[in-house]
């Protein structure tokens, strides 16, 4: 308890069990296909991943020509079944997406999808000589299609995101200590409008900030609207451009320094010496 008492927490929580396999060791069985019309099939990952109460599976059947033979979407379960119209010369596709957002596989949430065949196999019984048929599936395994979490902070406990905290996520959080979990680089390349009001449907000016340049454009139409503004290009911006320079955090216009914060993902841009700019094509008009 001693890492407790230095960072001023109690003690952890028990961590939820999760448990889940690599998706290509999934496979789908037929379960019951000896009939024509009608067909059962197991997914396996309904046991190998848990907790089972959160395994959405969403499944879809069609034919050979993509028509639509099944869907459904099922939750903790295992097994599907339904009846079809379709002749048994003709191949069946199934496709069925396995998700669990409180399982964790290699430190991403559950998402396994697999895409597989069915086909008629007509043979005979050993014994009898007798003709029998059955739903045969082509053997293909799952596939990970999962998206990594990205963390918005690397300031965290869990620093190696399985799931678990551990004295060594304690440990590698010292490491961190005296950073800030800082907002996302912007840049003031592109095009900006500037408005005497507090709407940006009032804007009478544009900066074009390119290249360590700032192009200054003026309004001389009835309606300055967001299409008036991007169809003009560099040879209607007034002569003399200013020079800029911009590190992420200060930018120096025409040799004034001045800092600078932006809202909107990137799309509102403040001065610190005073301005609010809003980047043209952003939506960040409320």
């Amino acid at each position: 308890m001693l890492m407790a008492a230095i960072f001023g927490f109690g003690p952890l929580s028990e961590a939820q069990v999760t448990t889940a396999v690599d998706c290509d060791q999934m496979g789908l069985v037929v379960n019951v296909g000896s009939l024509p019309n009608s067909i059962n099939i197991y997914h396996p990952g309904g046991y190998l991943t848990w907790p089972s109460s959160e395994n959405v599976m969403e499944w879809e059947f069609t034919d050979s020509q993509g028509n639509v033979l099944h869907e459904e979407t099922l939750v903790d379960e295992n097994f599907v079944s339904f009846d079809f119209d379709m002749p048994v010369t003709d191949t069946m596709y199934v496709s069925v997406l396995l998700t669990n957002d409180s399982a964790l596989n290699n430190g991403n949430p559950v998402a396994c999808l697999i895409e597989d065949y069915l086909v008629w196999e007509v043979d005979t019984w050993p014994n009898s000589g007798e003709e029998y048929g059955t739903w045969t599936l082509g053997g293909n395994v799952g596939l990970d299609v999962s998206e990594p979490i990205e963390p918005d902070c690397n300031l965290q406990y869990d620093g190696d995101g399985d799931g678990t905290v551990t004295v060594v996520d304690v440990l590698g959080l010292l490491g961190e200590f005296g950073q800030s979990c800082e907002d996302p680089a912007y840049t003031v390349e592109g095009r900006w409008l500037w408005s005497p009001s507090d709407n940006v449907e009032d804007a009478t000016t544009m900066y074009e900030f390119l290249e360590g340049l700032i192009y200054t454009y003026y309004c001389d139409a009835a309606a300055c609207d967001e299409s008036y503004w991007a169809s003009l290009d560099l040879s209607e911006a007034i002569p003399n451009p200013d020079a800029y320079s911009f590190d992420g955090e200060t930018l120096i216009w025409d040799d004034v320094p001045q800092g600078v914060t932006f809202e909107c993902d990137g799309g509102i841009l403040h001065l610190s010496l005073g301005g609010q700019f809003w980047r043209l094509g952003a939506d960040c008009s409320e």
